[in-house]
């Protein structure tokens, strides 16, 4: 004697048999101390910028510009939007934008950027302590460089340092202070 299973029981007993050894996720299990995400926090605001282009071979003395950066979780905060505008005499104006995660595969950090110059470096790195350290492999014409991007608090400030290694080690190239707006605090994941 053959027994058919009504269609919405099957359904049921497949949803039970898929939650099984799985917990609901929840607001506050998005947020812990655990959660990697939340070491992203004190990037989150809007920040009124000055990025120095440091002398080197390229620029014989630094360059001291302007800038705002607004930087938010976005997708329910698995992301960090990050929108950075300024203006210096050597770049001119720069826009960026990316989006910066947790990749708890690789359990590394990621950053994918896009700016006005055309350039898209997608960045992968870790914490060193308080600051987090990406690196990608840039084209340029002619041969292909190695870039660090740092980014750690000091006091009430943000620092942003972008070092380049051509060949004989890194190299700083670009600090950036960013002091927050006034009313722009951390904001941690999920609120």
């Amino acid at each position: 004697m053959k027994i058919l299973w009504p269609p919405a029981l099957i359904l049921f007993a497949i949803g039970i048999a898929m939650g099984q050894g799985h917990s609901p996720v929840t607001p506050s299990a998005r947020t812990t101390a655990e959660n990697p995400r939340e070491r992203l926090a004190f990037l989150v605001g809007s920040f009124v910028t000055e990025p120095h282009i440091l002398p080197g071979r390229m620029f014989p003395k630094e360059s001291v510009g302007k800038g705002t950066s607004e930087v938010r979780w976005v997708l329910d905060s698995m992301f960090v939007f990050v929108d950075e505008r300024s203006v210096n005499p050597v770049l001119g104006v720069y826009k960026g934008i990316g989006l910066l995660g947790y990749d708890p595969h690789d359990k590394q950090y990621t950053l994918s950027m896009y700016n006005n110059f055309g350039d898209h470096p997608e960045y992968r790195g870790s914490f060193a302590g308080d600051t987090l350290v990406l690196a990608a492999r840039i084209p340029a014409p002619g041969k292909t460089f190695d870039q660090q991007v740092r980014w750690y608090p000091e006091g009430e400030t943000v620092r942003l340092e972008v070092l380049n290694d051509t060949g004989e080690g890194f190299v700083p190239v670009i600090t950036q202070v960013s002091r927050r707006a006034q009313g722009s605090g951390p904001q941690t994941p999920g609120r």
